[in-house]
């Protein structure tokens, strides 16, 4: 995926949250339901960087659940 695909990913990714500010999910569950209606459904490799750039950016927050299943959720709503 090149540089301005990715930014769109990021971008398509950040106005969910802007719909859905508590929305929590796993990299799968963002793919399947956050992005459901992007035409260029991004291969979940592409999904797991853009999260982890969110992350890097202090805009998501990575939490790892007891069974270890890992969710990604808003910065500012996880502080609440």
């Amino acid at each position: 995926m090149n540089a301005s695909s990715q930014d769109e990913l990021i971008n398509d990714i950040l106005e969910y949250l802007v719909s859905h500010p508590q929305a929590a999910d796993s990299a799968d569950g963002v793919s399947r339901w956050w992005l459901a209606r992007n035409a260029r459904a991004p291969s979940q490799a592409d999904v797991e960087r853009a999260l982890a750039t969110l992350v890097e950016r202090g805009l998501l927050r990575r939490v790892e659940l007891p069974d270890g299943t890992v969710i990604y959720c808003c910065e500012a709503s996880a502080r609440h």
